[in-house]
């Protein structure tokens, strides 16, 4: 099944790959993993109760069909395999968490 349209894998286009016993299987090619960009910070996120990847990428970007880059930022975690308690990054605006006070008092 090729990737679907909004598929960030879907530039890559679809390979043949071998198995051991010498069998061709349709395949995509993995992404490297990229660093954030510059103006990202790096949130660390304690994972609680039922929140998945892609509760968190709404949270934190704003789209939960953005997961992938919660999943690009953690790479040796397979994405689906959140429980409470794990410690995931995320790469956020530097906006996020930043209050600014602009109330005066009398």
């Amino acid at each position: 099944m090729p990737p679907g349209i909004r598929s960030r894998y879907r530039p890559l286009g679809i390979h043949d790959a071998s198995d051991a016993a010498g069998s061709a299987h349709p395949t995509i090619p993995i992404r490297r993993h990229a660093p954030p960009p510059g103006q990202a910070v790096l949130y660390r996120h304690r994972v609680t109760g039922a929140e998945d990847i892609e509760y968190l990428a709404w949270r934190f970007l704003g789209d939960g069909e953005s997961w992938w880059r919660i999943a690009d930022e953690n790479p040796v975690r397979f994405p689906l395999d959140l429980r409470p308690g794990d410690a995931v990054a995320i790469a956020s605006r530097q906006d996020v968490g930043f209050v600014t006070r602009d109330r005066t008092f009398r």
